[in-house]
């Protein structure tokens, strides 16, 4: 069913399907916990226009990579998009189910990024895709302009419909137009905390409990493991720390050879305690010309924080109870629900 988890590549009726790239993708993210189904966990982020996404393998010992269909789909689009063309590249609608019987559309993307990492699947090593998709500035797609995708024989026909999308016609151009982040930059309270008693919910509580300094030495540790950037990142002292918790540069690479110096500033608060304008100026505050700063909480910032970071143009980056989550479980700290206490006994008693 096309709205059961996976990945659903839907073909050209026509000879087109011999380029082995569909004529658009359905990808589905299920969000309820079950121990039957894909046990990493995607990555719906509004606010930025992402969606990371994990493919479809699963612990199979005679079965590679892209042995799974869904990956294959995915590997062959990539492989497309690395020769520089975009003609045939298929539009990809992305879509969550938060409960049984109901999906919820999350918009129209394209492929952006896509690689091999390896996770525990059940007490086996598995190699799988994790996709980058990026989600284009347009609210509705129509049905009218898939069918036609689906049925046509000449390339240039393809999009030659009038309920294809402005964006992605503009995609298509090689202009990309993400979602408008203005528009979902304000998050609620809803959208940067997970629901109240539930396992992320737990977690959350949990890094409350922690000790202050070793909650510093955490968020370090989790900067440190970040792989698409380089950067240089230290915790304060316990006492002196100058009203900032780490600090560090983000090293832009050759040939530019610059960087970025940043202070960065924790808060361990419960969900019903958010971080307002005025514990948010603290940081602010702080910075010098040309520093770049960063608040973590695992709490929810106010709208009218969150505005002032961006009409007053703050080079400040909000990461919530919510991103926080998002950020330990991309790096496989948290499995299946549950923290790695392994990896947390490590690092607090780290020097």
């Amino acid at each position: 069913m096309l709205n059961s988890p996976g990945i659903r590549p839907l073909k050209y009726t026509s000879e087109l399907h011999e380029n082995n790239l569909p004529s658009f993708l359905v990808l589905v993210t299920h969000e309820v916990t079950s121990g039957r189904l894909n046990p990493w966990d995607d990555i719906v982020d509004l606010s930025n226009a992402e969606i990371l996404y994990w493919g479809d393998a699963k612990a199979n010992p005679n079965k590679d990579i892209d042995d799974f269909r869904g990956n294959a789909t995915l590997r062959a689009i990539y492989n497309y998009l690395l020769t520089g063309e975009r003609e045939l590249v298929p539009p990809i609608l992305h879509f969550s189910k938060p409960e049984k019987g109901y999906v919820q559309f999350n918009g129209l993307c394209v492929l952006e990024k896509l690689d091999i990492t390896w996770f525990d699947d059940h007490g086996y090593p598995t190699p799988n895709y994790h996709a980058k998709l990026k989600i284009l500035d347009c609210r509705d797609v129509a049905t009218d302009w898939l069918h036609h995708r689906v049925s046509q024989s000449e390339i240039h026909n393809l999009d030659a419909h009038p309920d294809c999308p402005d964006a992605w016609r503009q995609y298509k151009k090689g202009n990309l137009k993400p979602i408008n982040i203005w528009a979902t930059q304000i998050k609620s309270k809803d959208d940067q905390l997970p629901e109240e008693n539930s396992q992320d919910d737990s977690i959350l509580k949990a890094l409350n409990k922690i000790d202050a300094f070793a909650f510093e030495k955490i968020i370090v540790s989790l900067f440190r493991q970040l792989k698409d950037i380089t950067h240089q990142i230290s915790g304060t002292k316990k006492t002196g720390d100058g009203g900032f918790d780490f600090y560090g540069t983000f090293n832009l690479p050759r040939p530019l050879n610059y960087k970025i110096s940043f202070l960065g500033e924790v808060k361990r608060y419960g969900r019903n305690t958010a971080i307002d304008p005025k514990t948010l100026s603290r940081l602010v505050a702080r910075l010098n010309r040309k520093e770049y700063g960063i608040f973590v909480t695992t709490s929810y910032f106010t709208p009218q924080a969150q505005k002032e970071v961006l009409s007053d143009a703050y080079p400040v980056h909000l990461i919530s109870g919510q991103d926080l989550l998002n950020i330990m479980k991309d790096l496989n700290v948290i499995k299946q629900g549950k923290l790695d206490t392994d990896w947390l006994d490590a690092v607090i008693h780290s020097e």
